[in-house]
């Protein structure tokens, strides 16, 4: 079964949630805080570290770049 590829810019809170050790709270935190141009800029939030980005990169989570973004919407 192919893994599905969810883009951390345009998901929504259920998408988010549905990551990888991201509860509901951290998906709202990503909600609130995007648009996000770099990893880094995730790592930087209460409660995301490299870890955890790791697995959320692991699990299929990406992040668009701004020309994509608006292909997606």
């Amino acid at each position: 079964m192919a893994q599905k590829k969810i883009n951390i810019n345009t998901a929504s809170l259920e998408e988010l949630a549905s990551l990888p050790k991201i509860s509901q709270e951290r998906a709202q935190t990503l909600l609130d805080e995007r648009p996000f141009d770099s990893w880094e800029e995730i790592s930087d939030l209460p409660g995301f570290d490299d870890r955890l980005i790791q697995d959320i990169q692991k699990s299929g989570g990406y992040l668009a770049e701004a020309d994509e973004w608006a292909e997606e919407e």
